[in-house]
């Protein structure tokens, strides 16, 4: 059975009607696969902070997190997000359980450091205790997972998603990490880039081609491949045919990160 881990963000769980298809495309994955879902929900708590008329900044596309701000998310991911995404599920008869890096202590965590700057309560993935994976798998149960995560002393942290999805993906030695995107997967000067070896990544970024928030997907995808994760494909939702798709290399559409031989 192959394992699949699947990150949906923020801007793909408010899409029309894409949740009933991310419900659909994981019930064909089964039995064959056994996905594992993680999400972000950017678009939900910059909608909370605007409501809140809480001002945020991003570094190198991480959300600096004050406090305050880290309940906001944690309320809003692990709360409001998670559980529209595991009804969303059961409504297509896929049997989900949602929690959080905190829980089971999932994601060991510890603060981050951008270049040497403290952005508040923002988290790196220290450790991956994979026993509550283990035991979905084994109740045929799919995860869907809040990347919010403690640290030992039980501080809390907004984790990026990605870099949950990249980490989860590397522990469980996933055959496949996909990012489903608000792009339609890389994009060079306008067009998909079909397949990206490792080797090219850091260079598109110092060339400006690769910007925001694909500068951390892409460099977690980089990791992924190095540390055992088989494939990692970034693409747009176009369907409940979707995954199916991108898990097949004739018929994907978007972009496969891989390590050269």
């Amino acid at each position: 059975m192959k394992t699949v881990v699947i990150k949906i963000g923020g801007a793909t769980v408010d899409a029309e009607g894409l949740l009933r298809e991310l419900g659909q495309s994981i019930h064909k994955l089964l039995p064959d696969s056994f996905p594992v879902v993680v999400h972000g929900g950017g678009k939900d708590i910059a909608k909370q902070l605007s409501l809140l008329n809480k001002e945020f900044t991003f570094i190198e596309g991480m959300r600096v997190t004050d406090s305050e701000m880290v309940k906001i998310v944690q309320m809003v991911l692990s709360g409001d997000v998670n559980k529209r995404i595991v009804n969303a599920l059961q409504q297509e008869n896929v049997r989900a359980f949602g929690f959080s890096g905190v829980d089971n202590n999932l994601f060991v965590a510890s603060r981050m450091l951008l270049r040497g700057q403290d952005i508040g309560y923002v988290g790196k993935i220290e450790k991956v205790n994979t026993s509550i994976i283990e035991m979905c798998k084994n109740h045929e149960l799919i995860p869907v997972i809040s990347p919010i995560s403690r640290d030992n002393e039980g501080n809390i942290y907004n984790v990026n998603a990605d870099l949950a999805a990249s980490e989860l993906a590397m522990a469980l030695k996933a055959d496949d990490l996909v990012f489903v995107s608000d792009v339609p997967g890389v994009l060079i000067n306008d067009t998909v880039r079909k397949e990206i070896p490792t080797s090219e990544i850091e260079d598109l970024i110092s060339q400006g081609y690769i910007t925001g928030g694909m500068v951390p997907k892409l460099r977690s995808a980089a990791d992924a491949v190095h540390r055992g994760v088989g494939r990692v494909h970034i693409c747009g939702w176009k369907d409940s045919e979707t995954l199916r798709k991108e898990l097949t290399s004739s018929d994907s559409e978007g972009t496969v990160i891989f390590k050269q031989a």
